[in-house]
């Protein structure tokens, strides 16, 4: 069973042979959640015949391993892990993972390592010793936590947490830990909410930490005033995120959504200032090859694809 969902119709609502398409996204209270529930009103007000429910998800993990048996079927991930899929690497030794195709970029994930001010750590290497929950258990903020503290040196000292993240923010407020990490484009919902009640401050990833994870991840800047109490601007680093579906997805399907989706910007911008911030160019960095119908778009267009992506 779902963990929820919203399902979103069509302004008709009555034609008879919609195509049903299931989008798994996030938790409802995240940011790609609200990502996803706006891409799937701008697709189905602008390609008839379909039908998207959003589905809440534990992480991005959860996503990729359903698209080994859905059809018909798109969610969101981080390339990194889908590379990681189609490889038949770390966690999805199964293997099956070579129907999965890329679409569009979204915005990416950034790290907000998280603690309670009077906690006593002002740095990712105070964290020694600590309790601390590094994300979402099975999210891609957990698997970002534990290469940049790996990197570090300090994973093995750091008392790791594996809960939701949900109650990992509940076990900070209560003090049962010193901090959380979660991964999501600023500003994050409940990183507001609990620096409206709880003093926090975000630890910043060093130059010198970053040059040691730079290969897999980009730097990024948590701008000033985002949160309540943060005054100054934090250093940290970010990672790409994409649409994705599988290759039983009609082609004219997928043309028509990744049509669609570019030049509908007016109406998905409107559901956060940060999908401003994507652009063309990244189609390039989705790892796994386009679905045909994204494809033709694209070359349709005169964007010059990667042959990795072809």
């Amino acid at each position: 069973m779902f963990l929820g969902f919203i399902a979103i119709f069509c302004a008709t609502g009555l034609a008879t042979a919609q195509t049903q398409i299931a989008l798994k996204s996030a938790r409802e209270t995240s940011t790609y959640y609200a990502f996803a529930v706006g891409i799937a009103k701008a697709l189905m007000e602008g390609v008839p015949g379909i039908q998207i429910t959003v589905e809440t998800s534990a992480g991005s993990v959860e996503n990729v391993k359903l698209s080994r048996t859905r059809n018909d079927y798109l969610f969101t991930s981080p390339p990194s892990l889908v590379k990681a899929a189609v490889g038949g690497g770390d966690q999805f030794k199964e293997g099956g993972y070579g129907r999965i195709r890329s679409l569009w970029p979204i915005p990416g994930l950034v790290m907000h390592w998280v603690v309670r001010q009077d906690s006593g750590v002002h740095q990712l290497a105070d964290l020694s010793g600590k309790k601390f929950v590094p994300g979402g258990a099975g999210s891609a903020g957990e698997r970002i936590t534990r290469d940049v503290f790996g990197a570090m040196g300090i994973l093995d000292k750091v008392d790791l947490v594996r809960v939701d993240l949900s109650e990992g923010v509940q076990a900070v407020r209560n003090k049962r830990a010193v901090g959380f990490a979660t991964s999501s484009t600023p500003p994050a919902s409940m990183i507001q909410e609990i620096a409206a009640t709880v003093p926090i401050r975000l630890l910043e990833l060093s130059d010198q930490d970053y040059e040691r994870v730079k290969t897999k991840y980009t730097r990024a800047v948590i701008p000033a005033g985002m949160y309540s109490g943060i005054d100054t601007p934090v250093k940290t680093i970010s990672e790409p995120v994409a649409l994705y579906t599988v290759e039983t997805l009609s082609e004219d399907m997928a043309y028509r959504m990744t049509k669609t989706f570019w030049e509908s910007r007016s109406k998905w911008e409107t559901v956060h200032p940060a999908m401003k911030l994507i652009t063309m160019e990244d189609v390039n960095f989705m790892e796994a090859k386009l679905h045909p119908g994204a494809l033709r778009y694209y070359r349709e267009i005169g964007f010059k694809v990667v042959p990795a992506l072809q």
